[in-house]
């Protein structure tokens, strides 16, 4: 019975701290109200597709995916710009290769090599790797590869190579 009661005085207090956490989240916001809606998105007069739109305040929000597919134009988030259509060319640097390489897998290591190999097509290889001594007397060792990935020069898109 003990057993019971703990429980349900535990499930209490969690349910109390989660709804209290919730509260407190929803202090900050402004409610509003709007209408979510189907709409068919016609472009030129030509149906494209249907949609989820919203309305509030008399404005209908369409998804930007929905509209640049309808449109037949891509559609770009780089960085807080959105860009539908053409997207400006980036030259990423060997250097910036390297770092962005670094922050998306975290090899931060600074017994890590991280370094452009070649360049292939409008890509930069970068290799990571530590090199292990095997005999300290000789200096001899060998590379122990973590990772080899494809760097694309114009969006900065970080890929591995396998």
């Amino acid at each position: 019975m003990k057993d019971k009661l703990k429980g349900l005085v535990i499930g209490i207090l969690i349910g109390s701290t989660i709804t209290g956490a919730t509260a407190f989240a929803a202090t900050n916001s402004t409610p509003i109200k709007a209408a979510i809606q189907k709409l068919n998105l016609y472009v030129d007069g030509t149906k494209k597709s249907n949609v989820n739109a919203i309305t509030y305040n008399n404005t209908t929000y369409v998804p930007v995916r929905s509209m640049s597919t309808a449109l037949g134009k891509n559609v770009t988030l780089r960085e807080d710009n959105l860009y539908i259509g053409k997207t400006p060319k980036l030259n990423i640097t060997e250097k910036e290769a390297v770092k962005l390489v670094k922050n998306k897998y975290g090899y931060n290591n600074s017994k890590l090599i991280v370094e452009v190999d070649n360049e292939v097509d409008n890509q930069y290889v970068v290799h990571v790797y530590e090199i292990v001594i095997d005999d300290e007397k000789t200096g001899e060792g060998h590379t122990a590869t973590y990772g080899w990935y494809y760097v694309d020069k114009t969006s900065g898109k970080v890929s591995s190579m396998i």
